[in-house]
This record gives C-alpha cells, sequence and structure tokens, in this order.
C-alpha cells in the first residue's frame, strides 16, 4: 500500500493557552528538521494536527525519524482521497 502522508498528533499542546500557536510552530520546526534528508517530504502544522506529506519518501524511514521528535503524541501513516462516499470505500 503507498500511503500519501503521515497524520501526526500533538497531545497535550493542543491544550495550551494563548502561546499554543508559538508551541505548534516549534514542533512544526522540529519535524521538518528530523526529516530534512528527505526533500520532497513537506510538512503542514495545522491547529489540532501536522500533515507530513509524502510526495513519494518511503514512509517506514519517515517514521523511523518522526519517533525521535519530542512532543509527538502519536502518528499514522495515511491515504488522501476525495470527499465522496465511492473513493473512500475503494
Amino acid at each position: 500500500m503507498q500511503y500519501t502522508e503521515i497524520m501526526v498528533r500533538y497531545g497535550e499542546l493542543s491544550t495550551k493557552g494563548r502561546n499554543k500557536k508559538s508551541f505548534i510552530d516549534r514542533l512544526g520546526t522540529n519535524v521538518r528538521h528530523a526529516l530534512h534528508q528527505f526533500d520532497q517530504v513537506k510538512v503542514h502544522a495545522q491547529q489540532d494536527r501536522l500533515h507530513v506529506q509524502l510526495n513519494g519518501a518511503d514512509y517506514d524511514q519517515v517514521m523511523k525519524q518522526l519517533k525521535n521528535v519530542f512532543g509527538i503524541q502519536t502518528f499514522s501513516p495515511s491515504i488522501k482521497v476525495a470527499k465522496d462516499f465511492a473513493a473512500v470505500a475503494k
């Protein structure tokens, strides 16, 4: 199976107050730094999750690097599909 991205969950970062954005930005920077050898990988930090778009990179190797990033609660490989039932069912 060819995964298209890895969804990263923050854990308690999402409970921070006004400085929550600073914590999320810092985690995004740390993830980008940990994955610097994967040129095709793109990291998008959002309010509740971080998405690592693989763009063809080996997801096993990327996940191995993510295990070393402090602040990540969990992560899961995923496949991005269209927002319709037939695509999801397939």
